[in-house]
């Protein structure tokens, strides 16, 4: 009976631990570990002078030293608390010899661990896969750092004053994913996938360490029926934007239209090509943000392609008001998400919304977020600028409805236009989501006329596909 009560109290032991690391330590261990990659993210600065930065250094130590001593002291207590009960069992039964070797302790140290498996939560994300994507892509510096170090060691060949590559845009909900999906052949083009995450500026290093156990495709948080796996594509280049303009374009509301100067296109260029497994294919990238430097990059580079797919104004200002709300409880629920996607450049909807600065955003002051006005305003914003750059020699604008309804003819014209053999087999006819006709009478009448007429001009400009 005795060391039946005494085996129970090395069990209840560590479960005082295991809950206590769970509850009590989670935080703090986060923060430290956060702070002291910080640490190495303020060395790494360039764009400091060395008295500021001593200032940023010595900031952050006392954060370091603030939570380390949190978390020793945590644990500490925790130890205490754990092996408590163990010894006030012990020291009333002073003939009970302590077993810290046998079958039975090292069985009660393992069901009370089992407590553990209770604070699983179902997600997409663990503790460990968010402090390291914590670590990685919240710290430009440091990811400055490794890109330059990945161009020493995996970047060979001479970086071209014009190069030619593929760039899918258009807003978002509009079809790009899809239209991606569509272009990407192995064979004739080299991407970035969900598998270089967190790794964005460091794809060939994160390779040697990290090997998807499994190309298994589900539902992304769109809930849209999009499949996705490690091996998709995603819209994952604009990181390299923001870590090299240092988010200089990304303003409280609004992202503004911005110039690439040389060097960083050359070094776009070079991160291109750290995506390619031969010499052969060419670099594709979906990326909604592009028309905010495409016509800076134009100025140096009339080889590169722009695929851009437009959508019926009021179906598309439906999908992003549905896709607001989604992103806007998703974020509520775990703040993370929020964050990733502000990491990577995702400001379509969501807490974190943003319009881009082109010359009808000021129609968006008359409506809120939750207004399917506001939605078509951001239409009217983005595609009214559309219809100012659209080139048919650089420029391939393609409908919604057309891919819907013949991908394959979609395909077919894209070959003709970006001058490739585009291999792999068109799938078949899309069913995107029903709409229905709600909200619609709310809707600003003279807002949805305007739409309309940009629409119209599009159609005239969009890829023939008889």
């Amino acid at each position: 009976m005795e060391s039946s009560l005494y085996y129970f109290f090395v069990f209840l032991g560590t479960i005082i631990f295991c809950l206590g690391l769970v509850l009590l330590l989670r935080k703090p261990f986060y923060n430290l570990a956060t702070t002291a990659v910080k640490q190495l993210d303020i060395i790494l600065d360039r764009s400091i002078g060395e008295s500021e930065k001593d200032q940023y250094i010595l900031r952050n130590l006392f954060t370091i030293l603030k939570y380390l001593s949190i978390n020793i002291c945590i644990l500490f207590i925790l130890i205490i608390c754990s092996i408590l009960p163990v010894y006030l069992y012990k020291d009333k039964q002073l003939s009970l010899v302590s077993d810290t070797s046998s079958v039975y302790f090292y069985t009660c140290l393992f069901l009370g661990s089992i407590s553990l498996l209770f604070f699983k939560k179902k997600t997409d994300y663990t503790y460990w896969s968010k402090l390291l994507h914590t670590i990685v892509l919240d710290n430009y510096n440091l990811g400055r750092f490794l890109f330059e170090l990945e161009i020493k060691v995996f970047h060979k060949s001479n970086v071209l004053s014009e190069k030619p590559f593929v760039i899918v845009t258009g807003l978002a909900r509009g079809g790009t994913t899809a239209l991606t999906n569509l272009l990407y052949d192995k064979a004739i083009f080299h991407s970035i996938t969900y598998a270089n995450v967190p790794f964005l500026l460091a794809p060939n290093f994160w390779k040697k360490i990290y090997k998807p156990l499994s190309s298994k495709k589900k539902v992304r948080a769109h809930d849209d029926k999009v499949l996705f796996s490690e091996n998709s594509i995603e819209a994952l280049e604009e990181y390299f934007f923001k870590a090299f303009l240092k988010d200089s374009y990304i303003k409280e509301r609004h992202l503004e239209k911005h110039e690439i100067n040389k060097d960083i296109l050359l070094k776009y260029y070079k991160y291109q090509d750290l995506f390619r497994d031969n010499n052969d294919t060419i670099y594709l990238a979906k990326n909604n943000n592009f028309l905010l430097r495409y016509e800076s990059i134009l100025k140096f580079n009339k080889q590169f392609k722009l695929v851009l797919i437009f959508r019926k104004p009021i179906e598309h200002a439906q999908s992003l008001l549905r896709q607001h709300e989604n992103f806007v409880a998703q974020q509520e629920e775990d703040n993370f998400i929020l964050k990733y996607m502000n990491w990577l450049g995702h400001y379509e909807f969501g807490q974190n919304q943003k319009y881009f600065s082109f010359d009808n955003d000021k129609l968006l002051e008359n409506y809120d977020k939750s207004d399917l006005s506001y939605w078509l305003a951001i239409w009217i914003n983005y595609y009214s600028e559309v219809t100012k750059i659209v080139d048919k020699h650089r420029i391939c604008l393609v409908n919604y409805d057309d891919f819907l309804e013949n991908p394959a003819k979609i395909k077919k014209a894209l070959e003709i236009s970006l001058e490739m053999k585009l291999t792999k087999e068109a799938p078949e006819q899309f069913s995107p989501q029903k709409y229905t006709s709600e909200n619609l009478s709310k809707i600003d009448v003279a807002l949805l006329e305007k739409a309309n007429n940009i629409y119209e001009e599009l159609i005239l400009q969009k890829l023939d596909i008889h």
